[in-house]
């Protein structure tokens, strides 16, 4: 039975730029870092990653919810730095999101579950 995301790759094709905007302006600290791949750990504990993209690989989609304390701050902090938003916050049955993109174009998502 699966109890949660324990670990995601996302894929860039430039490294720099994806770094720079998951520390610089999404606000997390690499754990683990090399050529062609960082790591990173949340809060509670979620492992996740983002390495090179070969460059016969497909593009890819991934659908990726990042949990955060706040949805509010969290939106008005990101946007203050840069992040491209594709929705501004609201509430779904799940609880309050909203969407952004990361320097590869991907939709990410950040949320806070319904009390």
């Amino acid at each position: 039975m699966i109890k949660g995301l324990t670990y995601v790759i996302l894929t860039t094709r430039d490294m720099e730029r994806a770094r720079r905007f998951f520390t610089e302006q999404l606000g997390l600290n690499t754990e683990d870092e090399m050529e062609g791949f960082a790591q990173f750990t949340t809060r509670e504990g979620t492992l996740w990653a983002f390495m090179q993209a070969q460059p016969s690989a497909p593009e890819r989609e991934v659908e990726l919810y990042l949990r955060v304390d706040d949805v509010d701050e969290a939106y008005r902090a990101w946007k203050a730095r840069g992040v491209e938003m594709v929705t501004e916050p609201h509430n779904e049955s799940f609880g309050r999101t909203f969407a952004f993109r990361d320097p590869d174009g991907r939709v990410l998502h950040a949320y806070r579950r319904a009390a």
